[in-house]
């Protein structure tokens, strides 16, 4: 036996014990998710955007093609829940389960960076996905935007894993899943906008920059791909986009109009110019503001994370010399910083105290503008406003907030090389500004604001851990791993004292506790209610209790009831009745034709009818929503 023979047991029982660990939380953290996301998935009545998603998907599964609308959204959600439908059947709870899939496969998929990104960070931002109150509850939701969020983080992580390993299979996997995302909704388009300005700015920065020449990188020479091997793959890889594209834009080549009409529908005539005249509309109209509130009701738990992960990432660029772009620009707000402060706390307190004064709010014009400049110059000012989409005084201060907090984590990550985290604070302010700015204001857009905001967190939260558990071991942190070209995500020294990481631990702890609570609360015992935030135009559980007495009826007469319904009970009451056959979609014209149907549906306006018409029924009134 060699002397070394003990430690080498010791080591490999160490990594046993640490395997078997993660395997244990890797299942936790799975049976989690699936609990939480498929647990009483019916109990809650199908919402509006709900029931026209369920009964296109029922005609998928029925032979039907789907052809593309914008009002619709893209075709992939009805052929991918028509598809599950066409197995499994239809039903209240069968088809929310695709929707419900994709959301577990978002939870579980972050543990899979662990070998990129650490078994913390992995951990963390698995665990912030499945606590999270906005993608639990909107994860038990038929709506594109559970499908979309799972895209997204599978094309960044799959192009993420490209750059750093050059394997064509994981850029093609990033190409198939993008073009998911077009194929399933519109707000693809600002998706790509942003992350293609952010992956170019952070190319330009970090060329410009003096330590390129010295930066180390997981890629060795012989693995990189040559230049006419790059132009293969991304042939290969707009191939592949374009046929998934033109595959379900042309209802699978079965399009009533021709597949091309289809493609061009789904490209821009439709899509593109349909949401733009609708964003000029503002048709579902709200504040600039409208998704801080939101944020701050449900998401709490990912803010001490944030304002750490923004003072790591200030304070590591400041141990480094300032160079290039990104050091001039820090310099200016190292600088400028007591000034600007001082500004905006100056601003804040003369401005927004006078909100809210007069009956139409306050607006640029009223409190800004007109005192400050001249008056064609104050025109031009709340001519901008409006196309900005900002009407308060409060939204300029939150701008400026945006953009110096923003700007100044980005470039702060740009001086410390790290592509990764400026890439990610890049995402989290683009998707502020845009979903802010955008016309439709709507719940289950924060979505795509958690999505960056849990990644950054969950990153931090990670880095916390990493830190606390070396101070204790009384062990140096791993020396910083290069990922993706120069982006750090070890530290090779402890940037926060031991006490700072304990107390942040803890209380991110308790706070995660209380936001599963809220999560739980909004998915299973308050999914219809009002009073929820989250909850937006939501059906009542009455219209779904007119579901169970038709299929009790049914159960006892053995034949489907003859339905009438017309009016804004169109949906979702067309969905709740997928398995019944005598169905009329339009109003009866007298007493007569009422006479031969077993229900009939009417908007309230139509009650004088329904009394004067319709003697031999019950008459009763119904809250829709």
């Amino acid at each position: 036996m060699s002397m070394n023979s003990g430690p080498e047991v010791n080591n490999n029982t160490h990594k046993h014990r640490s395997d078997r660990t993660w395997l244990l939380l890797c299942s936790i953290v799975f049976l989690s998710a699936v609990i939480t996301r498929l647990l009483f998935l019916d109990d809650k009545p199908y919402h509006h955007d709900e029931s026209l998603h369920a009964y296109y998907s029922n005609r998928v599964a029925q032979g039907h093609p789907h052809e593309y609308s914008a009002l619709l959204h893209g075709p992939v959600l009805y052929y991918l829940t028509g598809a599950f439908m066409s197995v499994f059947g239809a039903g209240e709870f069968l088809a929310r389960v695709p929707a419900a899939l994709c959301n577990i496969a978002l939870v579980v998929l972050p543990l899979f960076w662990r070998r990129l990104l650490g078994k913390p960070i992995a951990a963390a931002v698995s665990l912030l996905f499945l606590l999270s109150p906005t993608l639990m509850y909107f994860g038990r939701f038929l709506r594109e935007d559970a499908f979309n969020s799972l895209w997204i983080i599978a094309c960044l992580s799959s192009f993420c894993a490209f750059l750093v390993n050059q394997k064509p299979r994981f850029a093609l996997l990033a190409s198939a899943f993008l073009a998911l995302q077009f194929c399933n909704k519109e707000n693809s388009y600002l998706h790509l906008f942003v992350w293609l300005m952010g992956y170019v700015w952070i190319t330009l920065l970090l060329r410009k920059s003096n330590k390129d020449q010295s930066s180390t990188t997981t890629i060795s020479s012989t693995e990189a791909l040559s230049k006419s091997d790059k132009v293969i793959l991304a042939i290969n890889c707009a191939t592949l986009f374009s046929f998934i594209f033109i595959l379900f834009y042309s209802s699978f080549f079965k399009h009533s109009k021709g597949s091309l009409h289809g493609v061009i529908d789904g490209l821009y005539r439709e899509s593109l110019l349909y949401w733009w005249e609708q964003n000029q509309k503002r048709r579902i109209d709200g504040p600039f503001d409208y998704h801080i509130p939101i944020f701050l009701n449900y998401e709490f738990a990912l803010v001490p994370a944030l304002i750490l992960a923004w003072l790591r990432a200030v304070r590591t660029a400041a141990k480094t010399e300032l160079t290039g772009y990104a050091g001039k620009v820090l310099r200016l707000f190292k600088s400028v910083g007591s000034v600007s402060l001082l500004f905006i706390v100056a601003t804040a307190t003369l401005l927004l105290p006078r909100v809210g004064l007069s009956p139409s709010g306050c607006s640029i014009s009223e409190y800004c503008a007109t005192d400050l400049f001249s008056e064609p110059a104050a025109k031009l000012i709340e001519q901008l406003g409006k196309w900005l989409h900002i009407a308060h005084t409060r939204h300029l201060i939150q701008i400026v907030l945006m953009i110096v907090f923003g700007a100044t984590a980005f470039f702060a990550s740009i001086q410390s090389r790290r592509r990764v985290d400026s890439f990610l604070w890049w995402w989290l302010t683009g998707a502020v500004g845009i979903y802010s700015y955008v016309g439709e204001k709507v719940p289950w857009l924060l979505i795509y604001i958690v999505l960056p905001t849990a990644t950054v967190a969950g990153i931090e939260i990670g880095r916390q851990w990493a830190e606390w558990k070396g101070s204790v071991n009384g062990k140096p942190l791993p020396q910083p791993m290069q990922l993706v070209s120069g982006s750090e995500y070890g530290q090779s020294e402890f940037l926060f004292s031991r006490s700072v990481n304990l107390i942040f631990l803890l209380s991110t702890s308790m706070l995660l506790l209380f936001s599963a609570y809220k999560a739980v609360r909004v998915s299973f015992f308050t999914p219809a209610s009002p009073t929820e935030r989250l909850v937006f135009t939501q059906t009542t559980h009455s219209i779904a209790h007119i579901r169970e007495r038709w299929v009790k009826w049914m159960a006892k007469n053995k034949v489907s009831p003859k339905i009438s319904i017309s009016g804004d009970a169109t949906w979702p009451m067309s969905w709740y009745a997928y398995d019944i056959r005598r169905l009329a979609f339009s109003r009866p014209k007298d007493g007569a034709e009422a006479a031969s149907f077993d229900a009939v549906f009417l908007d309230r306006a139509d009650l004088e009818f329904a009394y004067n018409n319709m003697k031999s029924f019950d008459i009763y009134e119904v809250p829709l929503r």
